[in-house]
């Protein structure tokens, strides 16, 4: 797994709001590699984000059909 390849599956999660991807927006850093342990912050539009939950689960799912490939 590289950082590349989360960056590709993370590029599949949208921003509901600006209607585009998190990777083209820019907002995924600090992304770390241990094994199969993946982490890296999402940062949101705004702090109080509704959408938070919904944008994070999308980031799960989308590392776990990476990881299972």
């Amino acid at each position: 797994m590289t950082k590349e390849k989360i960056l590709e599956a993370l590029s599949n999660v949208q921003e509901p709001d600006l209607g585009k991807d998190i990777v083209t927006l820019n907002m995924v850093k600090d992304i770390e590699i241990k094994g199969n342990d993946v982490s890296f912050t999402v940062v949101l539009t705004t702090p109080a984000c509704p959408l938070k939950d919904m944008i994070g689960n999308a980031c799960k799912n989308a590392i776990k059909l990476l990881v299972n490939k």
